[in-house]
């Protein structure tokens, strides 16, 4: 910083006096002083130049480094001070003069004050184009954080605890489950990073452990939990077999420990640094920060997509209105798959790093990036933010306390915050369902696929093989509807039914048992007693008629398949109303109802001696056809096999 402002410069004929035009005494002193900032003794240095200064007031090169020195201890007030005195003296001695003073004025939250500052540095700066980048960067971030300072948002963040926050280490980077109970964040442990785990137990946060299983002496970090907290991709350094310096890895969660991790490989990896991954809620696109060539600026944001042979597609970098030629990084991609969060030092903020979102238009577009705004964002590098499914709380790291070691040096030691995300921040919200799957007879659990649709478009949003105990866990954004699907060879499919395309609260999530009954080995066209009906939750019909809507169509195409599979399977489809009219009109409702699905699986080439049908009217309620819950769940379609 030194050698960058303080040159020699001829200076006879002008108001003040320069290190060439000093007396010999007080070159002498001032010789004293270089030495004494070489070493780093800073308060020996500001008391020789105050003397120099003493019998010289118009030494404007002392008066130059006192401020630098002031600049470095971050007394940012004192340095204004002095820069203001020196360019009082000479106002063209050192143009450069004015992009320090206004970097010191931002440091000082003088927003409004460094803009005149930065654009009489731009008026005489000229041959530098790095700095005049530099420093018209700067500019649009002074405009930005004065205007912002103005209008400050709701902001009130709340130091996680001692169980998750050390006094002595740095926390960062916080990944939670879709329930909240689970956290999993990096600490810097004797300068190396580590992940470590913290759940809660009746709404406290437990002691945080070390994930033994991933934790290595290289680091690990810029990592990413899955919905259900059973996936972690994460980013490890300097491993072996590694395509580059920091490569992304996953680890799976099964029998009770974490899995060896595997390098994902190319195309994700590559020789240049990638890192910070962020993981759709369906499991099926992944944002992450790479350095890669092709991009726009230093670390870019990329995006790859699983392919129905489970690897992933060349990434794609997200673009420039996104990108910028600083660096983005931490991505968050919130479970509404059309919200991403970021870091960026390259976008209008109150500088260094500050927290940005864009997002994802029905056109795959994304949009320009909006700052969090102030107080969210500050002068502190704020980062690796991550949202609640409802959007209403967010957590982040940061390193706005003021801890400073015994010399009173700042530490800048990052903690881990939440607070309440402002309206114009939230995502959509998005709740989940949690599940498990299970053999009706045995309780066995069943490790089942399961696949969500979305019934408007009849698009698969998510579809994976669950866990060995049989638990799943779907996030399900709001203002769609969606058919679930959970099946298993040999045993009859489970289905339920999420219409969310009015629901205004995310508060509560949908806890299913999907339990499925064995399919016989043979079958006679007699009833079965020993097999409890189906429910076709997704089987819907236009009001008061046996027309089938559009949406029953994947319901319906699950029941041909499992009778395709299922080549000596028979079953008997029955209807069933509420008690809204007469028991005759019900009963004559009911066996239409019955008969159309009938009809449907004719179409799709099933055997119609493999089939019946019945009505069954109102005669069988399984809920209170009081209410109009019940009287909807009673309103409904099955099969039983035969």
């Amino acid at each position: 910083m030194f050698q960058l402002l303080v040159q020699a410069s001829s200076a006879f004929g002008q108001s003040y006096t320069t290190r060439t035009t000093l007396s010999p005494k007080l070159q002498k002193q001032f010789e004293k002083v270089r030495a004494q900032v070489d070493a780093k003794a800073f308060t020996e240095a500001k008391t020789g130049l105050n003397k120099i200064l003493q019998e010289d007031p118009n030494f404007i090169d002392g008066i130059i480094w006192l401020a630098n020195i002031h600049y470095d201890e971050q007394d940012y007030p004192q340095a204004i001070k002095s820069y203001q005195a020196a360019l009082q003296l000479g106002p063209d001695y050192q143009p450069r003069l004015y992009y320090q003073l206004a970097l010191a004025q931002m440091r000082a939250d003088d927003f409004a004050g460094s803009i005149p500052t930065w654009n009489q540095f731009l008026q005489r700066e000229k041959k530098n184009p790095e700095l005049i980048q530099r420093a018209q960067r700067n500019r649009a971030d002074a405009v930005f954080a004065a205007e912002a300072i103005k209008n400050p948002l709701p902001f009130q963040p709340e130091k996680l605890p001692p169980s998750i926050n050390s006094p002595e280490h740095a926390e960062f980077l916080p990944s939670l489950s879709a329930d909240g109970q689970t956290m999993v964040f990096s600490r810097l442990v004797q300068g190396q990073e580590d992940f470590f785990v913290s759940k809660k137990k009746e709404g406290i946060w437990q002691t945080a452990e070390p994930l033994v299983e991933l934790n290595t002496p290289f680091n690990e970090a810029g990592h990413c939990l899955s919905p259900d907290g059973k996936t972690l991709y994460y980013t490890g350094c300097n491993q072996a077999k590694s395509l580059g310096g920091c490569d992304i890895y996953v680890s799976y969660y099964r029998d009770s420990s974490w899995t060896a991790p595997a390098n994902l490989g190319a195309p994700i990896n590559s020789g240049a640094w990638e890192s910070l991954p962020s993981i759709s809620a369906a499991g099926r696109a992944m944002i992450f920060a790479s350095d890669r060539a092709g991009g726009v600026g230093g670390r870019d944001l990329w995006l790859s997509r699983q392919l129905p042979d489970g690897k992933w597609s060349a990434p794609r970098n997200l673009g420039a209105k996104v990108n910028t030629k600083g660096d983005e990084q931490a991505p968050f991609l919130h479970p509404d798959g059309a919200t991403l969060y970021f870091m960026s030092n390259g976008h209008p903020g109150m500088g260094g790093f500050d927290l940005y979102l864009t997002r994802l238009d029905s056109a795959g577009n994304w949009s320009v990036p909006q700052n969090l705004g102030y107080p969210i964002n500050t002068r502190a590098n704020e980062g690796a933010l991550a949202v609640s499914l409802d959007g209403s709380r967010a957590w982040f790291s940061t390193d706005m306390e003021d801890t400073r070691n015994a010399e009173g040096i700042k530490l800048g030691r990052s903690d881990i915050y939440s607070f309440i995300l402002p309206e114009i921040n939230r995502p959509k919200m998005v709740t989940f369902a949690r599940g498990k799957v299970f053999d009706l007879q045995t309780q066995t659990p069943l490790a089942a696929e399961v696949e969500v649709l979305e019934l408007a478009s009849r698009k698969v949003f998510y579809k994976a093989k669950v866990a060995e105990d049989g638990t799943f866990l779907v996030c399900l954004p709001l203002g769609q509807n969606y058919a679930l699907n959970a099946s298993f060879p040999g045993y009859t499919f489970y289905s339920a039914n999420f219409a969310l395309a009015e629901v205004r609260s995310a508060d509560q999530a949908y806890e299913l048992s999907a339990g499925l009954q064995a399919l016989p080995q043979t079958s006679d066209l007699v009833a079965n007693k020993d097999q409890a009906p189906v429910v076709l939750r997704n089987v819907f019909f236009e009001t008061a008629s046996a027309a089938l809507r559009q949406e029953s169509g994947p319901e319906l195409d699950h029941l041909a398949d499992l009778l395709n599979q299922n080549p000596n399977l028979r079953i008997q489809i029955n209807g069933h109303t509420d008690n809204v009219g007469t028991d005759a009109d019900n009963l004559r409702l009911s066996e239409q109802r019955a008969k159309a699905v009938y009809t449907y699986l004719v179409g799709k080439g099933i055997a119609a001696e493999r089939l019946a049908y019945k009505g069954f009217g109102e005669t069988q309620p399984i809920a209170d056809n009081n209410t109009e819950e019940g009287r909807k769940v009673n309103r409904r379609t099955e099969f039983v096999v035969l």
